[in-house]
């Protein structure tokens, strides 16, 4: 810091110096939490949003916990717009949690202090309080993808029946705001994202009492539906392999979209005697892998020279994941987060103390404590292993979450 002859306070920025050829060329390092803490004594509102724009979004929560001013700032829209209009656009990671069967918060991943390392979610206000009619991860009537600084919520979540609703959420101003409704309602919905169009497949109710599952097509940049076309007899979860769209139905089966036919090819017969049929919660593709948590709480991923599910090799220090179906609030979530990583969210039922928690309650209570891991992945000689990089809890709330 150097005081100026008005009294006032302006922020030096630290650098690194490197020579080459004798000419010495200085970079400038990102500001960080602490220096925008110090630069904020007595600089303008103005110039600190100019400075806060700069610092990484992991951090956001650090400075939140400032003051009320800088609670406001890092939610504030024209934050956003100042980052959009210095480019400096980065990943950000959004954690949608139910509390009961109809109310709905988010949370965005941030960083702990220097000192402690590892992460915390941080909670997302939404102006308004749309979140529980329009967000949120219900009974399979709803599905989250991101398209840009935009998160679609295909379906409605606190709907037991099929749905049509399409909503977005700006994650720059965090208002949400209506999308053209899905040609057919649809129940089981799963989403993904190609070349920004959406591609939705959920199930509909046919005649002779069956149900078939559905393809529908949103355009993200014209904003329209494509005619839908039927596809798989069971419900399935879609994702990328090699740019080209596939998906695995509720047995573990994985079928390839046959774009020129419009129809689903499947890539293997599995028998069931071999064990290959194995239910998952969740998936996730990373670099053209796909990866999935089994029933007995195992990560895995799919083979497709092999056509069939291998067990992750070389995971070392990772707690046991909850079996499926081992109770309400026992859920494992998989995501893909930076370059060749992968979180692996899961729950259980513990006491915890309110100090932890935002609440008005004393003492320990029953509640659900959220975890975190950190696995970076590698192909190597025909298998996939995993590195455990961290993990600890990342948030405490209420039992029935």
């Amino acid at each position: 810091m150097e005081r100026l002859n008005k009294g006032e306070f302006v922020l030096k920025r630290k650098t690194t110096t490197t020579s080459t050829r004798g000419k010495k060329k200085k970079k400038a390092t990102p500001y960080t939490s602490d220096d925008v803490i110090l630069a904020s004594l007595s600089l303008p509102d103005d110039l600190l949003v100019m400075i806060v724009a700069r610092v990484p979004i992991l951090y956001y929560r650090t400075l939140s916990l400032v003051s009320k001013s800088f609670r406001s700032m890092v939610v504030s829209p024209e934050l956003y717009k100042v980052r959009s209009v210095l480019g400096l656009t980065e990943s950000c990671l959004y954690v949608c949690l139910r509390f009961g069967l109809g109310s709905y918060k988010w949370y965005t991943l941030s960083s702990k202090s220097k000192s402690s390392g590892g992460y915390v979610l941080a909670s997302v206000p939404m102006p308004g309080d749309d979140s529980p009619r329009v967000a949120g991860l219900g009974f399979g009537y709803s599905d989250l993808v991101a398209v840009g600084s935009d998160i679609y919520n295909i379906g409605q979540a606190d709907k037991t029946t099929p749905t049509s609703s399409v909503s977005i959420l700006d994650c720059k101003s965090h208002m949400w705001r209506k999308a053209p409704s899905m040609p057919m309602e649809l129940g089981s919905l799963s989403a993904i994202v190609l070349d920004r169009n959406i591609f939705v497949l959920g199930r509909r109710y046919h005649q002779y009492a069956s149900w078939k599952s559905l393809l529908q097509v949103f355009n993200t940049n014209t904003q329209t539906w494509d005619i839908p076309c039927c596809v798989l007899d069971q419900a399935s979860h879609l994702f990328n392999f090699n740019g080209n769209l596939h998906a695995v139905n509720i047995f573990g089966w994985v079928f390839a979209f046959n774009s020129k036919q419009g129809k689903w090819d499947q890539l293997v017969e599995i028998d069931p005697s071999v064990g290959e049929i194995k239910y998952s919660e969740s998936y996730c593709e990373i670099d053209n892998v796909l990866y999935s948590v089994s029933k007995e709480g195992a990560l895995r991923w799919y083979d497709t020279d092999k056509t069939r599910w291998r067990d992750l090799k070389g995971l070392v220090g990772l707690p046991k994941l909850p079996r499926g179906f081992s109770g309400y609030g026992s859920y494992v979530k998989l995501t893909a987060y930076g370059v060749g990583k992968m979180l692996v969210f899961w729950s259980r039922k513990s006491n915890i103390l309110v100090s932890h928690m935002e609440t008005i309650y004393c003492g320990e209570i029953l509640g659900i404590s959220l975890y975190c891991a950190v696995i970076a992945l590698k192909k190597d000689k025909g298998d996939c292993w995993g590195k455990l990089e961290w993990y600890d809890g990342v948030l405490s709330v209420l039992s029935g979450t």
